[in-house]
């Protein structure tokens, strides 16, 4: 989703787990819960710190309402979700993430670049030192999350902030799309295009090469 505020614009992408209509409900309730937190502490003129506060107050909120609904002991239902938010404003982009959905920045030159930590095992083993940057991609625990929305009644999340040059565009997405596309082929579709026709060219490309995962794209742009 996506909202526009009077000097910025929100953007978050949740990808849901725990089965299709469990993971279904639990990206939703957790998409809405963030959003709402966040409309309702924004104030035009928030500086960019408090931004990334009301970004990891969001988090928490989508965490408790994902947590609320999953319901409590035995009986509890196996749903949770990844969250990845960044919120434009003055060429500041602050950002936030729970879960291995990620957020990229595409200059007008070179690869896209990743900013957001996956919170998975594969990156603690190679972070370790246990695996190379080689093996991540297709290692047996690759999908294991270490943190996600709505999986433990508390939550941390990571944020991030970073200045922004005119044509520098962040693209928000799911593993449906980074585990299928690289990211040099992320960059030249996203600078062979204008911006409204990238996001479905995107998906069309991780379709392409066998996707059946979600997938979800938001593009942000200066302008």
């Amino acid at each position: 989703m996506t909202e526009t505020f009077e000097d910025g614009t929100l953007a978050i992408v949740c990808d849901g787990m725990g089965g299709m209509q469990n993971g279904a409900d639990a990206s939703r309730l957790a998409i809405h819960a963030a959003a709402d937190a966040f409309r309702d502490g924004y104030r035009t003129g928030i500086t960019s710190d408090a931004v990334c506060e009301l970004l990891r107050d969001a988090a928490a909120a989508a965490n408790r309402a994902v947590f609320d609904a999953a319901g409590h002991g035995p009986s509890r239902i196996r749903m949770g979700s990844t969250l990845v938010g960044a919120f434009f404003q003055n060429h500041i982009a602050s950002l936030v993430n729970v879960g291995d959905s990620r957020a990229y920045l595409i200059g007008a030159e070179g690869d896209a670049m990743q900013l957001t930590l996956d919170h998975t095992v594969v990156q603690l083993l190679y972070e370790r030192g246990d695996i190379g940057a080689d093996e991540r991609a297709n290692h047996p625990r690759r999908n294991e999350l270490t943190r996600a929305i709505g999986v433990s009644y508390r939550i941390l999340a990571d944020s991030y902030q970073l200045q922004l040059r005119d044509d520098d565009k962040l693209l928000l997405c799911s593993d449906g799309l980074y585990n299928l596309v690289s990211q040099k082929r992320m960059a030249e579709i996203v600078r062979s295009l204008p911006n409204p026709e990238i996001p479905a060219a995107l998906v069309s490309e991780a379709n392409a090469c066998g996707g059946k995962d979600n997938i979800s794209v938001i593009l942000l742009t200066q302008n």
